[in-house]
């Protein structure tokens, strides 16, 4: 896994940490939590995840268990950070401040490569998604939008767009998202480092794929939250 889908994962880990006042041995969720950010880590440094796993098994003892919690996140933590120090460094993946034009030109033949349908997730997506990117995308194509604020003010832009291309638009809102991800007709799933009104205006951003196992994952995370949100 590379360093973008790994720490692509490791966020997803981070936002969605489950309540460990309620933990027991025989609990499902916390196991897969557990399992899964042990694995990530292990392919961050081997000898973190050793540490990561020893306070695990100290999670069964009520004495020891806030101070266990605190080396887990802390490790999860660390690794996130010094990832995201990686990932705008990454050759062919990376934007530096002020480069907004080039991740315009980037982002929009990726979205006009699409066949079948695009499903992006940002919160904070405003009217410059239709005219800066989805302008140059095949009519046969649908669009999923999921945004968490402001929303409700793409409406009119979202009327607009599709009276003049016929295009089937849907928008939704959800609290849960926190990511900026791009998914190409069901398969290929890409990370943002910024939201895409922001990108590369004033600090470095990347835009790169994740592997086929994570992109799945992150698919199935936000089908799910997709079903639950809002329209507008």
């Amino acid at each position: 896994m590379d360093a973008v889908a790994l720490l692509a994962e490791l966020r997803a880990l981070a936002n969605n940490v489950p309540d460990f006042e309620t933990y027991s041995p025989a609990s499902r969720p916390h196991a897969e939590w557990l399992g899964k950010t042990s694995a990530l880590l292990r392919l961050w440094n081997e000898y973190e995840a050793v540490d990561f796993n020893r306070a695990a098994n100290f999670l069964g003892f009520h004495i020891t268990r806030d101070s266990s919690v605190t080396t887990l996140l802390n490790l999860l933590y660390r690794a996130i950070a010094e990832l995201e120090l990686q990932v705008p460094t990454l050759p062919r993946q990376a934007f530096g401040p002020g480069a907004v034009y080039d991740f315009l030109k980037s982002l929009r033949e990726l979205l006009a490569s699409a066949t079948n349908e695009i499903f992006i997730v940002d919160p904070y997506l405003d009217e410059q998604i239709f005219d800066s990117y989805l302008s140059a995308i095949s009519r046969q194509v649908s669009v999923r939008l999921l945004a968490r604020e402001h929303a409700v003010a793409l409406k009119p832009s979202v009327q607009k767009f599709v009276s003049q291309t016929s295009a089937a638009v849907e928008v939704r809102v959800s609290k849960s998202i926190h990511d900026r991800v791009v998914f190409l007709d069901g398969r290929s799933c890409w990370v943002l480092g910024q939201s895409i009104k922001d990108a590369a205006k004033s600090m470095p951003t990347y835009l790169a794929p994740l592997s086929d196992d994570a992109a799945q994952l992150k698919k199935d995370d936000y089908e799910r939250i997709w079903t639950t949100a809002t329209a507008i």
